[in-house]
């Protein structure tokens, strides 16, 4: 099991929320493109499209569960 960043409880790897346990997750950084770049570096992807990426992103985390960004 891995710890991320920020977050309470631990992930197992490959875990799947099942149907209604879902958790909607959102950071915060200074600067989107800053931040991004960091976390892509940890694995995190970006899909696209991304509708006003301006002002938020929606991002991939390694196992694939979505969470978005967006600017303090």
């Amino acid at each position: 099991m891995r710890r991320p960043a920020g977050v309470g409880r631990p992930i197992r790897d490959g875990h799947r929320p099942g149907p209604g346990r879902a958790v909607h997750r959102r950071l915060r950084g200074a600067d989107l493109d800053t931040t991004e770049t960091r976390l892509s570096a940890l694995g995190v992807v970006r899909p696209e499209p991304q509708p006003l990426a301006e002002r938020w992103r929606v991002l991939l985390d390694p196992a694939g569960h979505p969470f978005c960004l967006t600017a303090k």
